[in-house]
């Protein structure tokens, strides 16, 4: 009667914790399709000192959407622990738009100030800056005390197959705070030097942009 009574209360065990189990998985699932991600964007251009007219005219260009991997064609809000630690994403923060659209407009925006920005050349005839956005995510110190954006662009300026110049623009940016609205933070403030450095290295290329 003992071994009885054991094996059923062994039994009425096992079955409450698969119960419980299967309560909380399942309260996980209902919670994660219920609450979703909260959107990041890189808000309002930098404000920028005086008016257009305080810029050197530039010719028109033409600047499609930038290339970039995989990974940055997503709205996921990446990050890592150190320059070598695997990519990771937040799974409850998301970009409005895929991270090489959002640069891309930037810098686009930036550009306008100058002169006429096409989305692509008409007949070769237009300079097309071509962008490579290799890098767009925070990364955090291996004790997780800090974090930084980083920004890694490749532009390359072409007039119809022949390459006029090319830049790498490398920018590290600091978080505020340790975590994704920290890091939107400071890949917005990123996203704004590069597309000044792009601006002012176009400028210094003035005359080799037109004939």
């Amino acid at each position: 009667m003992m071994k009885m009574t054991f094996v059923t209360t062994v039994t009425t065990i096992r079955l409450a914790v698969a119960a419980a189990i299967v309560s909380v998985l399942t309260a996980c699932a209902l919670g994660d399709s219920a609450t979703a991600p909260k959107q990041l964007d890189l808000g309002a251009g930098a404000p920028v000192a005086g008016t257009a007219t305080a810029f050197p005219e530039m010719p028109p260009i033409a600047v499609p959407p930038a290339n970039s991997s995989s990974l940055l064609t997503e709205t996921m809000v990446v990050w890592r622990v150190g320059d070598q630690g695997q990519p990771q994403g937040y799974t409850t923060y998301r970009w409005v738009a895929p991270p090489a659209r959002l640069v891309t407009q930037r810098i686009v925006d930036r550009l306008s100030l100058q002169g006429a920005v096409l989305q692509q050349s008409i007949g070769g005839e237009v300079p097309q800056l071509r962008l490579n956005l290799q890098r767009f995510e925070q990364t955090f110190s291996t004790d997780g005390a800090t974090s930084q954006a980083q920004l890694t662009l490749q532009a390359v300026l072409m007039r119809g197959s022949e390459v006029v110049g090319q830049r790498l623009i490398n920018i590290r940016v600091p978080a505020a705070t340790q975590d994704a609205p920290g890091g939107a933070l400071a890949l917005r403030t990123a996203t704004d030097q590069a597309a000044e450095q792009v601006a002012q290295w176009l400028t210094s290329l003035r005359g080799t942009t037109k004939r």
